[in-house]
């Protein structure tokens, strides 16, 4: 009589855990439906601020999550993410992106820091610049950048026309970061070329805007602009990895930043910015101008979306293990 084969042994399912994503509405989405693609049991929220009654709306959540994924945070002593982490044990991921990181460098100058959220919580910037200045304040983060959807397929060609993309926020309170002065000091010095300035709608600018400014106000999807402009123009004196920035460089377009990324144009200041302008411009008069492909390399391989997911996703399987 034949013994009965042994049975194979079961294989473990490849399970993941939950997450909270409170923090931006844009970030926080596309991050959600990113995580449960891969099989994890992820909810974007909005961020309750600091609003006692919506964070005790969230507790029942924020206490059974088994990672809780805040994108953008506050780090004083008394604020919610301070108080949560006095009764939070499971990890708890800061992903900062930006202006968040300013705030925590104010904070830290009153001498207001939390050292619980300094010291339990798991960092993470979107920006390697953001790791230093995280540093200066004695918080140790990674640089992990968020996964930007970017455009992986054939470029459109650069317009006949030479456009200019301008970006300044219409809320007074993100304008203070950004150098207004010289993003509408550029149509007048420029009155030949045209400018497309978002997401501000005409009634938040200066009277007087020169004819050559077009003020489209907010636009969902910005595909079709891409393929009107040849250069994106972002002037900001702190920012994160601009989800913008990375969207034209992909697309082959142009860009002059503040800060440094491969395959941009680092300008600060109407100066420099008028420069690397005209240098543009008098390349397209040529002939001269091809697609930006060196921005546009650097973007498909750092940005590759598969890549950057799956750096995220060892990084959030290696603190629910």
């Amino acid at each position: 009589m034949t013994a009965p084969a042994e049975a194979e042994p079961a294989i473990e399912e490849d399970r993941r855990g939950s997450i909270l994503i409170l923090g931006l509405p844009y970030f926080g989405k596309l991050l959600a439906a990113d995580l449960a693609e891969l099989g994890w049991r992820a909810q974007y929220l909005p961020h309750p601020g600091r609003s006692v009654g919506g964070w005790a709306k969230l507790a029942p959540r924020v206490a059974t999550a088994d990672v809780l994924y805040l994108i953008g945070s506050r780090i004083e002593r008394g604020s919610p993410q301070d108080r949560m982490l006095m009764v939070r044990r499971k990890p708890v991921v800061i992903h900062w992106v930006g202006t968040d990181v300013l705030i925590a460098r104010e904070e830290h100058a009153r001498h207001r820091v939390s050292l619980r959220i300094a010291e339990r919580a798991i960092h993470w910037c979107d920006a390697p610049w953001l790791v230093e200045e995280l540093r200066t304040i004695g918080v140790t983060a990674d640089y992990v950048a968020l996964p930007i959807p970017v455009a992986a397929g054939r470029p459109p060609p650069l317009p006949d026309k030479f456009r200019v993309l301008l970006y300044l926020p219409a809320d007074p309170f993100d304008r203070e970061v950004f150098d207004m002065e010289t993003i509408l000091r550029l149509p007048v010095e420029f009155p030949e070329i045209e400018f497309i300035l978002i997401p501000s709608p005409p009634e938040t600018l200066p009277p007087g805007m020169p004819p050559n400014l077009e003020a489209r106000g907010w636009i969902d999807g910005l595909d079709s602009v891409y393929r009107e402009i040849t250069v994106s123009v972002r002037l900001t004196n702190h920012d994160g990895m601009s989800f913008m920035a990375i969207e034209a460089l992909s697309r082959g377009r142009y860009l002059i930043y503040t800060n440094a990324i491969p395959g941009a144009i680092q300008a600060s200041g109407f100066e420099q910015v008028a420069a690397a302008l005209r240098l543009l411009i008098a390349k397209h008069e040529a002939g001269a101008l091809p697609l930006n492909q060196d921005g546009r390399r650097w973007v498909l391989s750092r940005f590759n979306h598969k890549r950057t997911l799956a750096e995220l996703d060892e990084r959030l399987r290696g603190l629910t293990a």
